[in-house]
């Protein structure tokens, strides 16, 4: 991370390079796939491969669907509102036989005059979703695709991009080649993303949002697509959705990003979990304390005692020794103890492969809950390397063991005290935990901002208001 705010700190004219066709310098599209390359070699984090389901037939289908009318067409059903919840659809939970978005839906809720926009397809496996109106952009893509068939790149485009990629290699002290295995993503997208964003532009039109909320908006791989929100007038914020802090790329920036060409890349303002967050990032947007409200109601209906159950979270990192790891602590303490494996969300479909061992194991259970907080109601032990499970964990009265590693010293630090070293002693810790005692329920305030609504209601009239009067923020 150092490496990459020394450098946006002395600004070299390389990172303000716009290449043909785009409109925010190239820098921001390859950043934070510069930083995962570079940071894996670090950390062992390794990537989720998964086998193409693609087939033409498929993909036929789906362009026929996108042509045929659909009640969830955000391009041709939205109407006027004045904020738009503009949204991924991952971070979803089951609502009985509907599906809540745990991100954004209770502030929608909150909201007059909101709609939600999700990119994945409605109704989701989980069912309908709960807040109206909630359209998708599935269709809009579908359409997108078909007419990008055939297309090429604006012409000098390809050869400024090598050029670039290795500029960007030798400023941050890698080989030439370093970043050459980005190119073919970036490809693709750019063929793709006129496409998109005419549609992206058309519902705009239509929904002529003041407030533009953007889940992902600090990824600044995704700049041109929130620089169609702010080319439409409206003010950029994004909802904090897990772990930030000092060691990640996507919430710390350096000083060039105070220009406008960069800052165009950016969400005018992020709003956090509580002042915890707020205070460990370096971003050049307005930072504000919001607080979580899925995590509030839900913590509020926790047990007060467990029984014996230990949850290990993954958090992607270096899955062979995760795999031992649990199969010879669930071996080391028997049957005294319950075992449940939650994997990262970009896992669940590779279980098998990446954990051969645990997911043959029949003392330990898979767990594949939609909300991982009622896995935590459950649980009187949770155990993990870096993961925003283990803040959470801590506000359900559950103990936090912390695994040692590269990458747990970079994002949890010593939050959670001494990070266990191994096997052993992850035992000593758990044969300390009394789960006849009363758990302590109450959340940090720092951590977990209380009145989580109001402090939204709040904050979004005096935004609306602002923007009334011209100086929104």
């Amino acid at each position: 991370m150092r490496r990459f705010l020394d450098l946006e700190d002395a600004a070299p004219d390389a990172i303000f390079d716009v290449l043909p066709g785009m409109t925010v310098p190239f820098w921001t599209r390859v950043r934070m796939q510069m930083f995962w390359a570079m940071s894996a070699q670090h950390t062992g984090s390794v990537e989720v491969s998964s086998k193409s389901e693609w087939t033409r037939a498929k993909e036929l289908e789906r362009v026929v669907r996108g042509y045929l009318p659909s009640r969830w067409d955000a391009v041709r059903r939205a109407r006027p509102h004045d904020v738009c919840f503009y949204v991924s659809g991952a971070t979803l939970v089951a609502d009985g036989e509907h599906a809540r978005n745990w991100l954004v839906d209770d502030f929608a809720e909150a909201t007059d005059d909101g709609i939600v926009v999700q990119i994945r397809p409605l109704p989701s496996p989980l069912g309908r979703p709960v807040f109206q109106p909630t359209l998708s952009m599935e269709q809009a893509i579908s359409r997108s695709r078909w007419r990008a068939r055939g297309t090429s790149l604006t012409a000098g485009f390809s050869d400024r991009m090598d050029l670039l990629l290795g500029k960007f290699a030798r400023l941050l002290g890698q080989p030439v080649e370093a970043f050459s295995a980005i190119r073919t993503g970036v490809i693709r997208g750019e063929l793709q993303r006129p496409h998109q964003h005419a549609e992206l532009e058309r519902m705009l039109d239509r929904v002529r949002p003041r407030i533009v909320f953007y889940d992902n908006g600090s990824y600044t791989y995704l700049a041109e697509t929130l620089a169609v929100f702010k080319d439409a007038g409206a003010y950029v914020v994004e909802p904090q959705h897990g772990w930030i802090g000092p060691s990640h790329a996507a919430y710390n920036y350096g000083r060039a990003f105070d220009e406008p060409e960069l800052r165009r890349a950016l969400p005018d303002e992020i709003l956090t979990f509580g002042p915890f967050w707020s205070d460990s990032i370096r971003h050049p947007g307005l930072v504000t304390a919001i607080g979580k409200p899925h995590l509030e109601r839900q913590a509020a209906l926790a047990p007060e005692r467990r029984s014996q159950q230990i949850l290990v979270v993954s958090s992607r990192a270096a899955p062979n020794e995760t795999d031992a790891f649990v199969v010879e602590l669930r071996a080391a303490l028997g049957n005294e103890w319950s075992i449940a494996f939650r994997p990262h969300p970009g896992e669940r479909k590779e279980i098998g492969s990446r954990y051969p061992r645990l997911s043959v194991d029949a003392g330990v259970t898979i767990d594949r809950e939609s909300d991982v907080y009622e896995s935590l109601k459950r649980a009187a032990i949770v155990i993990g390397e870096a993961s925003t499970v283990l803040f959470e964990a801590r506000a359900f009265g559950c103990t936090v063991i912390a695994r040692d590693s590269a990458f747990a010293e970079n994002v949890i630090g010593d939050a959670f005290g001494t990070r266990i070293a191994n096997v052993d002693e992850a035992v000593s810790r758990v044969m300390d935990v009394h789960v006849d005692a009363d758990l302590r329920l109450r959340a940090d305030p720092a951590i977990w901002a209380p009145g989580s609504i109001e402090r939204f209601s709040r904050w979004l009239d005096d935004r609306l208001s602002s923007s009334q009067d011209g100086a929104i923020g």
